[in-house]
């Protein structure tokens, strides 16, 4: 296991200029460019007006970016350990802790499955959070994993649909209820306190969400679609983003009652996943 804490870099940058403006902070992120490569534009857009917007919310997130930065490492290393202990594949896995501009907060990148990304920025800096979210991202890797173990042929797999987002993220979500147990629900969804109206909203709209999401995953699958059920901007359908995570962890919960957790979690090898999902909507 290898971390790069590269916050310390983004905290020098902040302290040395009194009120950083937009060029300098065009300037840092350009004299860093290799900390930000795969962050944008993929994982946030670089655009004015989101740096902009970011040079607005620094000051108030400093105080958590330094706990984060001092906490997070430690934190990695025991979920890490956690997760050998419990699934024992050896994992050689790459961290990289960095400071973003309020875009996505973590990541497995799509070109080294062993390599997660931390934006500290949009994490609360309690621990319990800190556990869930990064026992969440290295549950995405414990779940490829496996399926690789299982002796997954992944040019099977339709990565740009939806169905197959609301299974992964699933199985990441299940994981880290398996790690890090006994935490409010909402936790393991929102990654802070706040998360309770938005699982209420699940609980009280689960047959409508099956439906809607249903009737979205028989049409053509788009970025829209991808936003409103699985991205921080969405929540046009019923008022909150990220519903497709509760979905999809509902999905695999039944599917591990069902069949039990090992085949649950490797149920897309030499099984139709998709079609297994859509059976379970319309039910």
């Amino acid at each position: 296991m290898h971390i790069e804490n590269n916050i310390p870099v983004f905290l020098e940058f902040w302290e040395s200029t009194k009120q950083p403006t937009l060029a300098d902070l065009e300037s840092f992120l350009n004299d860093n460019e290799t900390i930000y490569e795969k962050y944008f534009p993929m994982h946030c857009p670089r655009t004015e007006e989101r740096l902009s917007a970011a040079l607005q919310k620094y000051e108030g997130k400093m105080d958590d970016i330094r706990s984060i930065s001092a906490s997070l490492p430690g934190i990695i290393e025991e979920s890490d350990k956690e997760y050998e202990r419990t699934f024992g594949l050896g994992l050689e896995l790459s961290f990289k802790l960095m400071v973003g501009t309020f875009g996505s907060n973590a990541f497995v990148t799509r070109d080294n499955r062993r390599e997660i990304y931390f934006a500290v920025e949009k994490l609360s800096a309690e621990r319990d959070h800190l556990r869930v979210i990064t026992a969440h991202e290295i549950g995405h890797v414990t779940h490829f994993a496996l399926a690789a173990r299982d002796g997954m042929d992944w040019s099977t797999v339709d990565w740009g649909h939806g169905l197959t987002t609301l299974f992964t993220e699933g199985a990441a979500t299940y994981l880290s209820k398996r790690i890090v147990p006994g935490l409010q629900e909402p936790v393991y969804f929102t990654y802070d306190d706040e998360g309770g109206p938005w699982v209420k909203c699940y609980e009280k709209n689960k047959a409508e969400l099956k439906r809607r999401f249903l009737q979205d995953a028989l049409g053509d699958w788009d970025m829209e679609k991808e936003r409103e059920w699985f991205r921080l901007s969405g929540g046009a359908y019923f008022g909150y983003n990220r519903l497709g995570y509760v979905l999809g962890t509902d999905y695999v919960e039944q599917l591990v009652r069902r069949i039990g957790e090992e085949a649950a979690l490797t149920f897309w090898n030499g099984n139709d996943v998709k079609a297994d999902i859509l059976e379970w909507l319309r039910k």
